[in-house]
């Protein structure tokens, strides 16, 4: 089994980068402005958040909130819909009992949902329960319409634009990649399906190792111009230039489950030649318009203009709670006379049902087992019920459809892998399911 490193990105003071450094205590949760971030005009250079250091502690405290003044971005639309209601439940008409929670805090002890809530970082805390919301929190500076970075959820939106190609016919699961994006012919990725891309089997050699700077991850963060492009750099330039330096594999396609984002931009890219829309515009008019969202959402481009929808969005914490109960609901939305199919049944019901577990299908470690990764999406079907996109530095959307729960969090955690923290919220989501 895997464990999980206390690895806190920081900056060099040897090269002014950012580096991944192992500590022994996790950094005080203190917010931006207690650190005193971007203040002054300008700031001086010691809290100035920029493209080159955003990633670095403490400065993601403010960056994951200002993620499109970073680097260019692209507008998701909400459209000229009506955006469906999140209607605040009267007291005592909640269904749900948050009080005296005794939620495990990973070290022996027990926190408040208040305490948990500074414990982990967090920037923005939601709970709708049967479409109504029962609390809504906001820390660090945000806000009901403030945009916060998603990271890896944004794979679940991919994944759910892909199935809806699927549904249409313009894609099919056991379709090559290859079929739709012939440049692919020379590389790992040849023999690889969609569905084995939709459920990260698809065997090439990949290293997700945010603890390691010399790891395929890093050199595909510059790439994704997450991260400056280094003096004497001579690796790719965008996403799809790096994708087709990837040319080795590890097992057959259709083998065991390993998590790696560079399968979710070539789905992606396969996706967009099979239905000739770009990425911003099919989650636009396919998803985030249909659902009812309120607000605008935002993704990361990377030099070439091409979205990186691997972990580039950015959303409201409302907005995210809608997505989650979409796909809850079979992908529909609205009450009564005013429900409707947001999206097929079929797309929100597939993501929905997980797939089977196997030893090590949860990635591999302990607080993981019996998960699986369907169709872009971390599911704890068979565990407690429930599937939940997530995104690195605290980003969970917990969706419980027997239930009717949905719990949305943002957070600025300084540890990238939120395995760090999944004990102390799985003991959070157990409790809350025992309460509805």
């Amino acid at each position: 089994m895997l464990t999980p490193k206390l690895v806190v990105t920081m900056i060099s003071p040897e090269t002014g980068r950012p580096r991944p450094t192992e500590l022994d205590v996790l950094p005080e949760p203190l917010t931006a402005a207690e650190h005193g971030l971007m203040v002054g005009n300008p700031p001086p250079d010691d809290k100035w958040v920029h493209h080159g250091n955003w990633t670095a502690w403490p400065n993601i405290r403010w960056s994951l909130t200002h993620m499109d003044e970073l680097r260019a971005s692209g507008r998701i639309s909400r459209g000229l819909g009506p955006a469906e209601p999140l209607p605040v439940a009267a007291s005592g008409e909640t269904g749900i009992d948050l009080d005296d929670l005794a939620i495990d805090d990973g070290d022996g002890g027990n926190w408040t949902l208040d305490e948990m809530l500074r414990g982990t970082y967090t920037d923005a805390f939601l709970i709708l329960h049967r479409g109504q919301v029962v609390l809504e929190r906001y820390f660090n500076g945000m806000g009901p319409s403030t945009r916060h970075a998603m990271f890896s959820m944004t794979k679940t939106v991919t994944g759910v634009l892909a199935l809806l190609a699927v549904e249409d016919g313009a894609i099919a699961l056991d379709d090559l990649l290859v079929d739709h994006v012939e440049d692919l012919a020379d590389t790992a990725f040849a023999p690889v399906t969609v569905a084995h891309a939709l459920d990260m089997t698809d065997g090439i050699r990949f290293v997700e190792d945010y603890s390691d700077n010399r790891s395929d991850i890093m050199r595909y963060g510059v790439a994704m111009a997450f991260t400056p492009v280094p003096a004497n750099w001579d690796g790719p330039d965008g996403i799809h230039d790096a994708i087709l330096g990837f040319t080795e594999r590890e097992t057959d396609p259709g083998g065991p489950f390993l998590y790696k984002s560079v399968i979710t931009d070539v789905l992606a890219w396969a996706t967009a030649r099979a239905t000739g829309q770009r990425w911003v515009d099919g989650v636009s008019e396919r998803i985030w318009g249909p659902m009812g969202a309120a607000d605008d959402a935002a993704v990361i481009l990377d030099n070439r203009g091409i979205a990186v929808s691997s972990g580039g969005m950015s959303c409201t914490v409302r907005d995210l709670t809608r997505f989650g109960r979409m796909l809850s609901r079979s992908g529909r939305v609205g009450h009564g006379t005013d429900e409707r199919q947001a999206i097929p049944a079929a797309v929100a019901d597939d993501l929905a049902a997980g797939g089977q577990p196997y030893p090590g299908s949860g990635g591999g470690y302990a607080t993981r087992e019996g998960w699986t990764f369907h169709r872009h999406c971390w599911n704890m079907q068979q565990v407690m019920g429930a599937f939940m996109p997530m995104g690195v530095h605290g980003q969970r959307l917990f969706c419980h459809p027997e239930k009717d729960l949905v719990v949305a969090k943002f957070g600025s955690h300084p540890v990238t892998g939120n395995v760090f923290t999944d004990v102390i919220h799985e003991s959070l989501y157990h409790q809350l399911i025992g309460r509805c």
